[in-house]
């Protein structure tokens, strides 16, 4: 796979409808349901992956229990952003 065929998947995890999900965690999955890896976000909520075209899910959760999640189709040589608010 070369790096042209990479696309940036970025955007914030957010609770209450704007506020940063401090120390949320979030987890992409591939179209199998594989999970490719897990990070927790920075200090504004924000997370970034660069991940091959295809569909992707996300995942994302805090330690109070508010969870949410959301699917993308990411095309070749791409940028996405893609927030997420968790209830």
């Amino acid at each position: 796979m070369g790096s042209s065929q990479i696309t940036r998947l970025s955007g914030r995890v957010t609770v209450h409808g704007g506020d940063p999900a401090v120390a949320a965690v979030i987890e992409v999955s591939n179209s199998n349901g594989d999970v490719i890896d897990q990070v927790q976000v920075d200090d504004e909520g924000s997370y970034r992956y660069y991940l091959s075209p295809g569909s992707w899910s996300l995942r994302a959760w805090n330690a109070h229990g508010q969870r949410a999640s959301k699917t993308v189709t990411l095309q070749e040589n791409g940028e996405e952003t893609l927030d997420i608010d968790l209830t």
